[in-house]
Protein backbone atom coordinates (compact mmCIF):
# COMPACT_ATOMS: atom_id res chain seq x y z
CA UNK A 1 0.00 0.00 0.00
CA UNK A 2 2.54 2.30 0.62
CA UNK A 3 4.51 2.08 -2.32
CA UNK A 4 1.16 2.91 -4.21
CA UNK A 5 0.53 5.48 -1.95
CA UNK A 6 4.23 7.21 -3.39
CA UNK A 7 3.52 6.12 -6.53
CA UNK A 8 0.03 8.08 -6.67
CA UNK A 9 2.45 10.87 -5.44
CA UNK A 10 4.62 11.01 -8.34
CA UNK A 11 2.28 10.31 -10.57
CA UNK A 12 0.41 13.84 -9.17
CA UNK A 13 3.54 15.69 -8.96
CA UNK A 14 4.53 15.24 -11.97
CA UNK A 15 2.52 17.20 -13.89
CA UNK A 16 3.03 20.17 -11.74
CA UNK A 17 6.72 19.61 -12.27
CA UNK A 18 6.21 19.63 -15.85
CA UNK A 19 4.54 22.52 -15.96
CA UNK A 20 6.98 24.24 -13.83
CA UNK A 21 9.32 22.98 -16.31
CA UNK A 22 7.86 24.10 -19.51
CA UNK A 23 7.44 27.49 -17.70
CA UNK A 24 11.23 27.70 -16.46
CA UNK A 25 12.32 26.65 -20.23
CA UNK A 26 10.03 29.53 -21.63
CA UNK A 27 11.49 31.95 -19.55
CA UNK A 28 14.78 30.72 -20.29
CA UNK A 29 14.12 30.97 -24.01
CA UNK A 30 12.46 34.35 -24.01
CA UNK A 31 14.96 36.13 -22.38
CA UNK A 32 18.10 34.14 -23.70
CA UNK A 33 20.60 37.11 -24.83
CA UNK A 34 20.16 36.32 -28.84
CA UNK A 35 17.19 38.29 -28.57
CA UNK A 36 19.12 40.86 -26.74
CA UNK A 37 21.60 41.57 -29.66
CA UNK A 38 19.27 40.83 -32.45
CA UNK A 39 17.20 43.60 -30.98
CA UNK A 40 20.13 45.39 -30.84
CA UNK A 41 21.05 44.63 -34.79
CA UNK A 42 17.68 45.46 -36.06
CA UNK A 43 17.52 48.73 -33.47
CA UNK A 44 20.42 49.81 -36.19
CA UNK A 45 18.96 49.05 -39.09
CA UNK A 46 16.38 50.61 -38.44
CA UNK A 47 17.60 53.78 -37.57
CA UNK A 48 17.97 55.59 -41.25
CA UNK A 49 15.72 53.97 -44.04
CA UNK A 50 12.69 55.62 -42.88
CA UNK A 51 14.43 58.61 -43.68
CA UNK A 52 17.04 58.43 -46.19
CA UNK A 53 14.23 56.63 -48.81
CA UNK A 54 12.62 59.68 -49.26
CA UNK A 55 15.32 61.29 -51.18
CA UNK A 56 15.42 59.85 -54.30
CA UNK A 57 12.34 60.56 -54.56
CA UNK A 58 11.81 64.17 -53.87
CA UNK A 59 11.63 65.81 -57.42
CA UNK A 60 8.37 63.11 -58.01
CA UNK A 61 7.36 64.29 -54.28
CA UNK A 62 7.17 67.67 -54.77
CA UNK A 63 6.11 67.81 -57.97
CA UNK A 64 3.14 64.97 -56.95
CA UNK A 65 1.88 67.60 -54.52
CA UNK A 66 2.64 71.05 -55.64
CA UNK A 67 5.24 71.31 -52.94
CA UNK A 68 7.27 75.01 -52.98
CA UNK A 69 10.75 74.43 -52.17
CA UNK A 70 10.85 76.20 -49.02
CA UNK A 71 8.16 72.82 -47.98
CA UNK A 72 10.58 70.39 -49.38
CA UNK A 73 13.38 71.78 -47.34
CA UNK A 74 10.85 71.76 -43.80
CA UNK A 75 10.03 68.07 -45.08
CA UNK A 76 13.72 66.85 -45.56
CA UNK A 77 14.94 69.31 -42.18
CA UNK A 78 11.87 67.97 -40.16
CA UNK A 79 12.95 64.57 -38.93
CA UNK A 80 16.62 65.77 -37.75
CA UNK A 81 15.34 68.64 -35.99
CA UNK A 82 12.86 65.64 -33.95
CA UNK A 83 16.08 63.80 -33.36
CA UNK A 84 17.36 67.23 -30.79
CA UNK A 85 13.51 68.14 -29.82
CA UNK A 86 12.74 65.06 -29.02
CA UNK A 87 15.69 63.47 -26.91
CA UNK A 88 15.20 64.99 -23.82
CA UNK A 89 12.07 62.71 -23.63
CA UNK A 90 14.09 59.67 -23.60
CA UNK A 91 15.16 59.50 -20.39
CA UNK A 92 11.42 60.44 -18.44
CA UNK A 93 9.91 57.99 -20.45
CA UNK A 94 12.43 54.83 -19.86
CA UNK A 95 12.25 55.75 -16.31
CA UNK A 96 8.39 55.47 -16.05
CA UNK A 97 7.70 52.57 -18.25
CA UNK A 98 11.17 50.66 -18.95
CA UNK A 99 13.58 50.92 -21.75
CA UNK A 100 12.40 47.72 -23.24
CA UNK A 101 8.68 48.92 -23.66
CA UNK A 102 9.80 52.23 -24.57
CA UNK A 103 12.17 51.30 -27.74
CA UNK A 104 9.37 48.77 -28.88
CA UNK A 105 6.80 51.47 -28.85
CA UNK A 106 8.93 53.63 -30.92
CA UNK A 107 9.68 50.74 -33.57
CA UNK A 108 6.49 50.73 -34.09
CA UNK A 109 6.04 54.40 -34.46
CA UNK A 110 8.64 54.44 -36.99
CA UNK A 111 6.23 52.11 -38.67
CA UNK A 112 3.31 54.27 -37.93
CA UNK A 113 4.86 56.78 -39.28
CA UNK A 114 6.09 55.09 -42.39
CA UNK A 115 2.40 54.34 -42.73
CA UNK A 116 1.04 57.56 -42.31
CA UNK A 117 2.88 60.00 -44.24
CA UNK A 118 1.42 58.20 -47.60
CA UNK A 119 -1.93 59.56 -47.24
CA UNK A 120 -1.31 63.08 -48.79
CA UNK A 121 0.60 66.34 -48.27
CA UNK A 122 -0.49 66.98 -44.24
CA UNK A 123 -0.16 63.93 -43.32
CA UNK A 124 3.30 63.24 -45.00
CA UNK A 125 4.60 66.22 -42.82
CA UNK A 126 2.79 64.52 -39.44
CA UNK A 127 3.97 61.08 -40.39
CA UNK A 128 7.87 62.36 -40.92
CA UNK A 129 7.84 64.34 -37.33
CA UNK A 130 6.32 60.41 -35.73
CA UNK A 131 9.02 59.24 -37.50
CA UNK A 132 11.42 61.83 -35.83
CA UNK A 133 10.68 61.67 -32.39
CA UNK A 134 10.77 57.70 -32.65
CA UNK A 135 14.17 57.74 -33.88
CA UNK A 136 15.29 60.40 -31.51
CA UNK A 137 14.01 58.47 -28.45
CA UNK A 138 15.86 55.22 -29.93
CA UNK A 139 19.30 56.95 -31.10
CA UNK A 140 19.19 57.83 -26.97
CA UNK A 141 18.33 54.77 -25.63
CA UNK A 142 19.96 52.09 -27.60
CA UNK A 143 23.61 52.64 -26.45
CA UNK A 144 22.05 52.80 -22.64
CA UNK A 145 20.36 48.89 -23.23
CA UNK A 146 24.28 47.87 -24.90
CA UNK A 147 26.27 49.24 -21.91
CA UNK A 148 23.98 47.92 -19.12
CA UNK A 149 23.94 43.83 -21.28
CA UNK A 150 27.39 44.46 -22.82
CA UNK A 151 29.41 46.14 -20.69
CA UNK A 152 32.45 44.06 -21.55
CA UNK A 153 31.92 43.83 -25.14
CA UNK A 154 30.01 47.68 -25.47
CA UNK A 155 32.74 48.68 -28.39
CA UNK A 156 32.04 45.23 -30.03
CA UNK A 157 28.02 46.09 -29.91
CA UNK A 158 28.44 49.36 -30.48
CA UNK A 159 30.49 48.75 -33.29
CA UNK A 160 28.07 46.78 -34.93
CA UNK A 161 25.39 49.03 -34.27
CA UNK A 162 26.89 51.81 -35.86
CA UNK A 163 27.18 49.31 -38.49
CA UNK A 164 23.98 48.45 -38.99
CA UNK A 165 23.07 51.68 -39.36
CA UNK A 166 25.13 52.60 -42.27
CA UNK A 167 23.55 49.10 -43.59
CA UNK A 168 20.35 50.31 -43.68
CA UNK A 169 20.92 53.82 -45.05
CA UNK A 170 23.10 52.08 -47.85
CA UNK A 171 19.75 49.48 -48.86
CA UNK A 172 17.62 52.17 -48.55
CA UNK A 173 19.20 54.01 -51.55
CA UNK A 174 20.48 51.56 -53.42
CA UNK A 175 16.75 49.66 -53.76
CA UNK A 176 15.07 52.70 -54.33
CA UNK A 177 14.36 53.02 -57.81
CA UNK A 178 14.00 49.05 -57.80
CA UNK A 179 11.56 49.31 -55.60
CA UNK A 180 9.17 51.72 -57.48
CA UNK A 181 9.70 50.01 -60.34
CA UNK A 182 8.25 46.48 -58.94
CA UNK A 183 5.55 49.26 -57.60
CA UNK A 184 4.64 49.93 -60.54
CA UNK A 185 5.90 53.58 -60.37
CA UNK A 186 4.57 54.46 -57.24
CA UNK A 187 7.08 56.12 -54.67
CA UNK A 188 4.20 55.93 -52.22
CA UNK A 189 4.45 52.08 -51.87
CA UNK A 190 8.00 52.06 -52.10
CA UNK A 191 8.64 54.17 -49.26
CA UNK A 192 5.70 52.25 -47.44
CA UNK A 193 8.14 49.17 -47.52
CA UNK A 194 10.00 50.49 -44.92
CA UNK A 195 7.52 49.71 -42.27
CA UNK A 196 8.52 45.99 -42.61
CA UNK A 197 11.74 46.36 -40.92
CA UNK A 198 10.40 48.17 -38.41
CA UNK A 199 7.36 46.02 -37.59
CA UNK A 200 10.48 42.84 -37.48
CA UNK A 201 12.11 44.58 -35.12
CA UNK A 202 9.30 45.36 -33.10
CA UNK A 203 7.90 41.42 -33.11
CA UNK A 204 11.71 40.76 -32.51
CA UNK A 205 12.42 42.97 -29.45
CA UNK A 206 9.22 41.29 -27.83
CA UNK A 207 11.04 39.07 -25.53
CA UNK A 208 13.14 42.66 -24.37
CA UNK A 209 10.05 43.35 -22.18
CA UNK A 210 10.68 40.37 -19.75
CA UNK A 211 14.13 41.77 -18.70
CA UNK A 212 12.73 44.96 -17.58
CA UNK A 213 14.20 43.88 -13.88
CA UNK A 214 17.39 45.38 -15.16
CA UNK A 215 16.48 48.73 -15.83
CA UNK A 216 19.57 51.19 -16.83
CA UNK A 217 20.73 54.55 -15.23
CA UNK A 218 18.16 57.27 -16.58
CA UNK A 219 19.14 59.36 -14.01
CA UNK A 220 18.00 63.28 -15.04
CA UNK A 221 21.46 65.09 -16.27
CA UNK A 222 21.26 68.63 -15.82
CA UNK A 223 23.06 70.47 -18.42
CA UNK A 224 23.55 73.74 -16.14
CA UNK A 225 27.13 73.03 -15.34
CA UNK A 226 27.89 72.62 -19.08
CA UNK A 227 26.81 75.99 -20.12
CA UNK A 228 29.72 77.86 -19.13
CA UNK A 229 32.12 75.36 -20.52
CA UNK A 230 34.02 76.24 -24.22
CA UNK A 231 35.06 73.27 -24.61
CA UNK A 232 31.38 71.45 -24.04
CA UNK A 233 30.21 73.63 -26.61
CA UNK A 234 33.37 72.76 -28.97
CA UNK A 235 32.20 69.45 -28.74
CA UNK A 236 28.56 70.38 -29.49
CA UNK A 237 29.42 72.39 -32.25
CA UNK A 238 31.53 70.10 -33.53
CA UNK A 239 28.70 67.35 -33.38
CA UNK A 240 26.44 69.72 -34.93
CA UNK A 241 27.81 70.40 -37.98
CA UNK A 242 29.33 66.87 -38.39
CA UNK A 243 25.35 65.92 -38.14
CA UNK A 244 24.40 69.05 -40.80
CA UNK A 245 26.49 67.59 -43.12
CA UNK A 246 26.11 64.17 -43.18
CA UNK A 247 22.05 64.82 -42.77
CA UNK A 248 22.32 67.36 -46.41
CA UNK A 249 23.34 64.33 -48.00
CA UNK A 250 21.17 61.93 -46.76
CA UNK A 251 18.01 63.87 -47.74
CA UNK A 252 20.41 65.79 -51.39
CA UNK A 253 22.96 63.39 -52.20
CA UNK A 254 20.79 61.56 -54.90
CA UNK A 255 19.31 65.11 -56.07
CA UNK A 256 22.65 66.44 -56.15
CA UNK A 257 23.95 63.18 -58.19
CA UNK A 258 20.71 63.58 -60.64
CA UNK A 259 21.65 67.06 -61.43
CA UNK A 260 25.37 65.81 -62.90
CA UNK A 261 23.06 63.45 -65.49
CA UNK A 262 22.57 60.34 -63.33
CA UNK A 263 19.31 58.28 -63.25
CA UNK A 264 17.20 57.41 -59.61
CA UNK A 265 18.67 53.93 -59.71
CA UNK A 266 22.49 55.42 -60.73
CA UNK A 267 22.44 58.09 -58.17
CA UNK A 268 21.09 55.46 -55.61
CA UNK A 269 23.75 53.01 -56.51
CA UNK A 270 26.51 55.57 -55.83
CA UNK A 271 24.93 56.82 -52.96
CA UNK A 272 24.83 53.56 -51.60
CA UNK A 273 28.63 53.56 -51.90
CA UNK A 274 29.17 56.41 -49.51
CA UNK A 275 26.79 54.55 -46.78
CA UNK A 276 28.91 51.41 -47.46
CA UNK A 277 32.31 53.52 -46.87
CA UNK A 278 30.67 54.89 -43.65
CA UNK A 279 30.66 51.45 -42.16
CA UNK A 280 34.19 51.21 -41.99
CA UNK A 281 35.43 54.13 -40.88
CA UNK A 282 32.48 54.67 -38.38
CA UNK A 283 33.95 51.35 -36.84
CA UNK A 284 37.30 52.47 -36.73
CA UNK A 285 37.63 55.99 -35.62
CA UNK A 286 36.12 55.58 -32.53
CA UNK A 287 38.81 52.77 -31.25
CA UNK A 288 41.67 54.93 -32.73
CA UNK A 289 40.54 57.93 -31.24
CA UNK A 290 39.91 56.30 -27.45
CA UNK A 291 43.84 54.74 -27.91
CA UNK A 292 44.88 58.71 -28.55
CA UNK A 293 44.66 62.17 -25.94
CA UNK A 294 44.41 64.11 -28.30
CA UNK A 295 42.04 63.95 -31.26
CA UNK A 296 42.51 67.22 -33.15
CA UNK A 297 44.91 65.30 -35.90
CA UNK A 298 41.92 62.82 -36.79
CA UNK A 299 39.71 65.36 -37.11
CA UNK A 300 40.90 67.31 -39.30
CA UNK A 301 41.97 64.29 -41.81
CA UNK A 302 38.41 63.27 -41.85
CA UNK A 303 36.83 67.14 -41.80
CA UNK A 304 38.91 67.11 -45.06
CA UNK A 305 38.05 64.01 -46.52
CA UNK A 306 34.18 64.77 -46.46
CA UNK A 307 34.83 68.31 -47.73
CA UNK A 308 36.90 66.73 -50.79
CA UNK A 309 34.06 63.99 -51.53
CA UNK A 310 31.25 66.53 -50.89
CA UNK A 311 33.43 69.07 -53.97
CA UNK A 312 34.10 65.71 -56.01
CA UNK A 313 30.57 64.68 -56.36
CA UNK A 314 29.31 68.19 -57.16
CA UNK A 315 32.60 69.17 -59.56
CA UNK A 316 34.94 66.36 -60.52
CA UNK A 317 33.93 64.50 -63.82
CA UNK A 318 31.24 62.05 -63.61
CA UNK A 319 33.25 59.36 -64.38
CA UNK A 320 34.39 59.37 -60.96
CA UNK A 321 31.62 60.29 -58.15
CA UNK A 322 31.94 56.84 -56.92
CA UNK A 323 35.35 57.31 -55.68
CA UNK A 324 34.27 60.72 -54.25
CA UNK A 325 31.53 59.24 -53.22
CA UNK A 326 33.79 56.58 -51.01
CA UNK A 327 35.89 59.27 -49.69
CA UNK A 328 32.79 61.08 -49.00
CA UNK A 329 31.63 58.29 -46.99
CA UNK A 330 35.39 57.72 -45.46
CA UNK A 331 34.98 60.96 -43.79
CA UNK A 332 31.30 61.08 -42.68
CA UNK A 333 31.26 57.72 -41.27
CA UNK A 334 34.48 58.40 -39.39
CA UNK A 335 33.60 61.90 -38.41
CA UNK A 336 30.19 60.98 -37.07
CA UNK A 337 32.10 58.19 -35.36
CA UNK A 338 34.15 60.99 -33.86
CA UNK A 339 32.23 63.45 -32.90
CA UNK A 340 30.26 60.41 -30.60
CA UNK A 341 33.31 59.57 -28.96
CA UNK A 342 34.20 62.71 -28.35
CA UNK A 343 31.43 62.78 -25.68
CA UNK A 344 32.90 60.70 -23.40
CA UNK A 345 35.97 61.60 -24.35
CA UNK A 346 35.95 64.63 -22.93
CA UNK A 347 33.86 63.71 -19.99
CA UNK A 348 35.82 62.85 -16.41
CA UNK A 349 32.88 60.66 -15.37
CA UNK A 350 29.74 59.28 -16.56
CA UNK A 351 27.43 61.81 -14.99
CA UNK A 352 29.17 64.25 -16.92
CA UNK A 353 29.67 61.98 -19.91
CA UNK A 354 25.53 61.90 -19.35
CA UNK A 355 25.22 65.94 -19.10
CA UNK A 356 27.49 66.28 -21.93
CA UNK A 357 25.41 63.85 -24.54
CA UNK A 358 22.03 65.48 -23.39
CA UNK A 359 23.62 68.99 -24.59
CA UNK A 360 25.02 67.82 -27.72
CA UNK A 361 22.12 65.63 -28.87
CA UNK A 362 19.92 67.91 -27.99
CA UNK A 363 21.52 71.39 -29.39
CA UNK A 364 23.33 69.43 -31.98
CA UNK A 365 20.55 68.01 -34.11
CA UNK A 366 18.46 71.00 -34.56
CA UNK A 367 21.25 72.86 -34.92
CA UNK A 368 22.74 70.30 -37.61
CA UNK A 369 19.04 70.42 -39.20
CA UNK A 370 18.75 74.00 -39.51
CA UNK A 371 22.11 74.30 -41.36
CA UNK A 372 22.29 70.99 -43.08
CA UNK A 373 19.16 69.94 -44.70
CA UNK A 374 17.32 73.42 -44.48
CA UNK A 375 19.60 75.84 -45.77
CA UNK A 376 21.23 73.54 -48.39
CA UNK A 377 17.84 73.25 -49.78
CA UNK A 378 16.84 77.05 -49.29
CA UNK A 379 20.29 78.12 -51.06
CA UNK A 380 19.56 75.39 -53.90
CA UNK A 381 16.01 76.93 -54.85
CA UNK A 382 17.66 80.93 -54.25
CA UNK A 383 20.55 79.69 -56.51
CA UNK A 384 18.85 77.02 -58.77
CA UNK A 385 21.81 75.24 -58.75
CA UNK A 386 24.79 73.41 -57.08
CA UNK A 387 27.58 76.06 -56.62
CA UNK A 388 25.93 78.55 -54.11
CA UNK A 389 25.09 75.42 -52.21
CA UNK A 390 29.54 74.02 -52.40
CA UNK A 391 30.33 77.56 -51.37
CA UNK A 392 27.75 76.81 -47.68
CA UNK A 393 29.45 73.28 -47.90
CA UNK A 394 32.92 75.07 -47.85
CA UNK A 395 32.08 77.54 -44.95
CA UNK A 396 30.15 74.49 -42.71
CA UNK A 397 33.64 72.66 -43.29
CA UNK A 398 36.15 75.15 -42.07
CA UNK A 399 34.02 75.60 -39.24
CA UNK A 400 33.84 72.33 -38.61
CA UNK A 401 37.21 72.20 -39.24
CA UNK A 402 37.75 75.01 -36.19
CA UNK A 403 35.63 72.78 -33.73
CA UNK A 404 37.21 70.09 -34.20
CA UNK A 405 40.70 71.18 -33.21
CA UNK A 406 39.04 72.61 -30.12
CA UNK A 407 37.04 69.46 -29.35
CA UNK A 408 39.82 67.32 -29.99
CA UNK A 409 42.43 68.73 -27.36
CA UNK A 410 43.69 66.19 -24.55
CA UNK A 411 41.40 67.88 -22.05
CA UNK A 412 38.28 66.67 -19.80
CA UNK A 413 35.16 68.02 -18.24
CA UNK A 414 34.55 67.33 -14.58
CA UNK A 415 30.71 68.90 -13.54
CA UNK A 416 30.96 66.46 -10.40
CA UNK A 417 29.03 64.03 -9.40
CA UNK A 418 26.12 66.08 -7.59
CA UNK A 419 25.47 68.90 -9.87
Amino acid sequence: MQKIATGIRRSTAEPHRTVADRRSLRSLLLRHPAWTVAGILLLGFNMRPAITSVAPFLGQIRQDLGMSGLAVSLLTTAPVVCLGLFAPAAAPLARRFGPEAVLLACLIGVAAGVLLRSFGLVPLFAGTVVIGASMSVLGVLSPVVIKRDFARRAGMMMGLYAMLISLGAALSTATAAPLQQSAGGSWRMALLFWAVPALVAALVFIPQLFRSDRAPNTARAHVGGLLREPLAWQVTGFFALVASLAYAVFSWGPSMLQARGLDGTSSGLVMSLSYIAQMATGFGAPILAGKQRDQRLLAVALVVLTGAGLLGILFAPVWSVGFFAIVLGLGQGGAFGLALSLIVLRSANPHTAAQLSGLTQSVGYVVGGLVGPMAVGLVHDWSGGWGAVAVLYVAVGVATLLLGLGAGRARTLNTGANQ
